[in-house]
């Protein structure tokens, strides 16, 4: 990977983007707004209400659990999708929405309403989800049979939503995983990164026309991460994850930005988050401008996904009093259409 040229990842976009498979897809980069996991549908419907009023924001993240989504294998359920999807049109204003699947829970004890029940109940998926060091749980992703599940519910979202044009796309929970001790049977941090890469190169099969965003942040070494970057790159994925922190850098930044070899930027699609630990939390305490002028100028992101934080820090820290007034200043984002993709679709 370090010995690969710009030029060498220039040919590699061009022939995507010229291959009979190319599409235009969806692009409408700049600030979106992540719903709050714990708001009701009434409020959250509130909020898309005060967004439409705001043209800086090009759209929301809606979180959805993985078992909210398939009520058994290969039978899903897109009600709560089709829901905000559905208000979303009715607004005045256009907005676009990205839906991310969670596959795990921070905190508490119950194993049930992450994953598909199937998933833990059924041995071929040896228990379905593994216990975090923190406490609460996190699917089983380095299993094979785990992860088939995982892309056929990516491949499902998109053969129905791919065409269209009011789903930006879809994102997926970050790479780290903290695990309890004594990791489980079969658990690696190889065979977790070699699920990772089926991942990248077979949940967008049938979303050739949408983004999807990679939650990147750390796997084993700089090595792993970079071969997971150029694998991003050649399979159209979009690199995110869940740390925009001034200044400090993930594992997964430093090789988009170049630290490690290739820059990426420009060449791909990169959506990361910005959680409310930076507004006076565990990640530091940050005003929105130094976030976002450090989203831009180094990360170079295409698109940004803000927390209504709500909870934590100043009022300049804030969203109605510090984050919302900071967008309303039409800050940057990079906004031409990545060579990974060739062709893009503005309407």
């Amino acid at each position: 990977m370090k010995n690969l040229s710009l030029v060498a990842l220039a040919l590699l976009a061009f022939t995507a983007a010229t291959s009979t498979n190319a599409q235009a897809v969806k692009w409408h980069p700049g600030h979106y707004m992540s719903l709050n996991t714990g708001g009701s549908q009434s409020e959250n419907f509130k909020h898309l209400e005060e967004v439409s009023r705001e043209p800086v924001i090009k759209g929301v993240q809606l979180y959805v659990w993985w078992s909210e989504l398939e009520r058994s294998k290969g039978v899903y359920d897109f009600s709560k999708i089709d829901l905000y999807l559905n208000k979303m049109k009715s607004l005045p204003a256009a907005k676009r929405l990205v839906v991310r699947v969670m596959d795990r829970r921070f905190g508490g004890t119950s194993k049930t309403g992450i994953v598909p029940s199937y998933l833990l109940s059924d041995p071929t998926y040896k228990g379905g989800v593994a216990l975090l060091a923190s406490s609460g749980y996190v699917s089983r992703l380095w299993e094979p049979a785990v992860m088939d599940r995982l892309i056929a519910l990516y491949r499902a979202l998109g053969a129905r939503y791919d065409a269209d044009p009011y789903v930006e796309g879809f994102a997926t929970e970050e790479t780290s995983i903290s695990l309890a001790s004594p990791t489980p049977s079969g658990y690696s941090t190889t065979a977790l990164f070699n699920q990772y890469l089926r991942f990248a190169a077979s949940a967008r099969q049938t979303m050739l026309r949408s983004n999807l965003f990679m939650g990147t942040n750390f796997v084993k070494s700089d090595e792993q991460m970079a071969v997971l970057i150029q694998a991003l790159f050649e399979a159209h994925v979009a690199p995110g994850g869940p740390s925009t922190v001034p200044n400090k850098l993930t594992q997964a930044q430093r090789v988009w930005t170049g630290a490690t070899g290739a820059d990426y930027r420009g060449l791909i699609a990169i959506g990361p988050g910005i959680e409310a630990a930076v507004f006076g939390g565990k990640n530091g305490s940050f005003t929105p401008k130094q976030i976002g002028d450090f989203a831009y100028k180094t990360l170079g992101v295409t698109h940004l996904f803000w927390v209504r934080n709500t909870f934590t820090g100043t009022a300049a820290q804030k969203w109605s009093t510090g984050i919302l007034p900071y967008l309303r200043t039409n800050p940057p984002t990079r906004t031409a259409c990545p060579s990974s993709y060739g062709l893009c679709n503005t309407k």
